[in-house]
């Protein structure tokens, strides 16, 4: 698959909108390994870690915090689980 195909299957179609998304989770995964190098150990303590993110995920929403509050915990999400598929927790 090419990249341009990537960003746009990511981005629904909009290629910017896709590459913004990449950009954004590339960003977020190398602050989170720079603050948490282990992030978890095991795979249950990761779940752990994933169900804290979503958690705060939760409260933005409910909280009506705002769409950048709701986006920046959807990344951290996003980035929890990320790491989980990519077995870090076992590293």
């Amino acid at each position: 698959m090419t990249y341009v195909k990537l960003c746009q299957i990511l981005g629904k179609g909009d290629f910017r909108r896709g590459r913004n998304l990449l950009e954004a989770l590339a960003g977020r995964m190398q602050h989170a390994r720079k603050k948490h190098p282990r992030f978890a150990e095991g795979k249950f303590q990761a779940l752990g870690v994933i169900h804290a993110e979503y958690l705060e995920l939760e409260q933005a929403v409910a909280k009506n915090e705002g769409r950048e509050r709701e986006q920046d915990e959807a990344l951290d999400t996003a980035t929890t689980a990320l790491r989980f598929f990519l077995l870090e927790h076992e590293a």
